[in-house]
């Protein structure tokens, strides 16, 4: 079996993840999905909800790495109380797959355009495919879980 990788994208309520095995030349995607806090749950009954919901998949999926994309420091509001919250939905992601012993990289985009030798994320991620995997149909934040976990595969 090939390596698979578990790439993450954060949000304040919620991760979305991607499973990518394969080769960063033919790079396929296994699974997919977006975890959302349910709305009635507090901000730390929501963290433990998505910590078993990364747990489950994690269980299911076996990967053998972590790619967490985190925010630019740059971002816009980056003090803000959604920003803070998207740092700790980060902390329970990192805490998961170090509970796992999966490797992990977490860092910002420039981060994994390095591990995927891409000159440019945003054009990779501006663009209808990565390297034959066709990606036109998932959002901008699934795109990113997929871009993560695909720098991380072997060549």
């Amino acid at each position: 079996m090939s390596t698979s990788v578990l790439g993450i994208r954060a949000e304040p309520r919620a991760v979305h993840w991607a499973v990518v095995r394969g080769t960063s030349e033919k790079p396929v995607l296994h699974a997919h999905g977006t975890e959302a806090v349910p709305n009635a749950y507090t901000e730390t009954e929501g963290l433990a909800w998505l910590r078993t919901r990364l747990i489950y998949v994690a269980d299911t999926y076996r990967p053998a790495k972590a790619a967490v994309r985190l925010a630019e420091r740059t971002a816009k509001g980056s003090n803000t109380d959604a920003a803070k919250s998207r740092c700790r939905v980060e902390g329970v992601v990192l805490e998961v797959a170090g509970s796992k012993n999966l490797e992990t990289v977490a860092g910002r985009l420039k981060t994994f355009a390095k591990h995927s030798e891409c000159a440019s994320p945003k054009e990779d991620l501006s663009s209808d495919n990565l390297r034959g995997l066709d990606w036109a149909k998932y959002g901008g934040k699934l795109q990113e879980a997929i871009y993560v976990a695909f720098s991380l595969l072997p060549k």
